[in-house]
């Protein structure tokens, strides 16, 4: 009977133990198809601020970290350098984001740029 219990064990602490690393090519495909689930979300908030202002356009750079071994998409920021849209709309596509996770996850983290070019 303890026996039989040992083995149940460790197939559990295999099976939970599982090791995932994709190369380059495969991080940008998850990473994207994390985002394009967010698609609708972002539209939105390009919306938003165009119902404020007819005028707002422009590009939203941002930068993130997919954390290792939980895929949780962490650290998200703006990257000043190439984003050119308003205040409103680059914190409402960063809000956007929260909550995003690559499935399966990674065990190594990836570092990412994004960018949302928005116009009428």
């Amino acid at each position: 009977m303890k026996r039989i219990a040992l083995i149940m064990i460790a197939c559990a602490s295999a099976a939970a133990c599982s090791f995932y690393a994709r190369g380059p090519d495969d991080y940008r495909t998850a990473t994207r198809k994390v985002l394009e689930q967010k698609q609708g979300d972002v539209e939105s908030c390009y919306k938003q601020s165009y119902e404020k202002d007819n005028a707002v356009q422009g590009r939203v750079v941002v930068s993130f970290e997919v954390e290792p071994k939980t895929g949780n998409i962490i650290k998200p920021s703006i990257v000043p350098a190439g984003t050119t849209a308003n205040e409103t709309l680059q914190k409402c596509v960063l809000a956007s984001l929260e909550g995003l996770k690559i499935d399966p996850p990674d065990q190594r983290t990836g570092a990412a740029t994004f960018t949302w070019d928005f116009s009428r």
